[in-house]
């Protein structure tokens, strides 16, 4: 049996699509990049490919979207990092749409005949062109990444900068640059919406609008249970003591599994809707927490990620952002479809 299980709500998926696409009021390219986010792209990518509302998937590189067609995918798929020399034929063989955003990704595309995307930096400062205009009747998208979507007034600056940039490109079907954050903007120019996080109901800013619901949810089996006496030290560098006598856990979930160690003394996860302090360092399988008060015993479930709190909960405890924890996720951990 297994230790851990991440459990993927398909019904809760499918109404946050539907809820994101309902509140643009456009259609969706989902992304699943790195493993769709760390939660399972062999399980996510087949339930959004039947929603009608995902036009589109999009991926970082090519590996990701050989494996989304191995999958059996059929949707168009986005390849959002370029195309690099020897990409090429993979690129026509296996029918994945680049996103082009430098000078040298256009060489290895020449002769072929596949629709390109053609990605601007507005205000990122990553990937896309600046000014550059790419007369080619491949063009068939034009996009741009919002930065910092919670920054009203610089959001909106990329907004109309991007505007002026598709007064150039008169004949292309598709437009995108509202992220799951971004979709507060309602860009009326924009056809299509391209989100990650938001999908999963995980909410990436305090007052955000669309109605969503939580899909994941993380649970880890006690190895251990305890009693230990007050000055007791746990876990290493002794970095905490009993203040009185405890009924210790040890969950069989550690930073390998993706709890990070940050939460060493700081985080929470549930036993039975009652909060447990995660007491002493985080360790590689393992996580030590404060079960006095419970008649917890070996073998049971603790809530990591559920009802209680969700994985943004997490990170904010954790002093990062819910994505690097999801994208840690391992692969030891089951995952189950409801």
């Amino acid at each position: 049996m297994s230790r851990s299980i991440l459990t993927i709500d398909s019904k809760a998926l499918e109404f946050n699509i539907k809820s994101l696409s309902k509140f643009s009021k456009k259609p969706v390219i989902a992304v699943v990049k790195s493993d769709a986010y760390g939660v399972g792209v062999k399980h996510i990518a087949k339930i959004l490919e039947g929603i009608k509302e995902v036009e589109f998937f999009a991926v970082a590189c090519v590996e990701e979207g050989l494996e989304l067609r191995e999958l059996g995918i059929k949707k168009p798929i986005l390849i959002l990092g370029g195309v690099l020399k020897g990409e090429e034929k993979a690129i026509k063989e296996y029918s994945l749409t680049p996103v082009v955003s430098h000078p040298e990704h256009l060489k290895p595309l020449e002769g072929l005949n596949v629709p390109i995307h053609v990605k601007y930096d507005t205000g990122m400062g990553r990937l896309g062109f600046l000014e550059e205009i790419i007369d080619d009747p491949r063009v068939e998208g034009v996009l741009t990444h919002l930065s910092s979507p919670a920054e009203e007034e610089f959001s909106k600056k990329q907004i109309e900068k991007f505007k002026n940039i598709l007064k150039h490109y008169k004949n292309v079907k598709y437009v995108h640059l509202e992220s799951s954050a971004g979709v507060i903007y309602k860009v009326p120019y924009a056809t299509h919406i391209r989100v990650g996080l938001a999908i999963y109901g995980e909410k990436p800013l305090s007052n955000y609008p669309v109605q969503l619901t939580q899909v994941l949810s993380l649970k880890a089996r006690l190895i251990s249970v305890k009693r230990l006496p007050k000055g007791y030290s746990i876990s290493y560098s002794r970095t905490y003591k009993l203040e009185k006598d405890a009924l210790v856990g040890v969950i069989a979930f550690g930073y390998a599994d993706g709890m990070m160690k940050s939460l060493s003394n700081r985080g929470k996860v549930y036993y039975k809707g009652k909060a447990l302090d995660i007491i002493g360092n985080v360790t590689m399988d393992m996580t030590m927490v404060d079960l006095t008060g419970t008649d917890a015993k070996v073998g049971d479930w603790v809530e990591i990620v559920g009802p209680h709190q969700s994985f943004t909960d997490l990170a904010k405890m954790a002093g990062t952002i819910p994505y690097e924890i999801m994208c840690n996720l391992s692969r030891r951990i089951k995952r189950e479809v409801l």
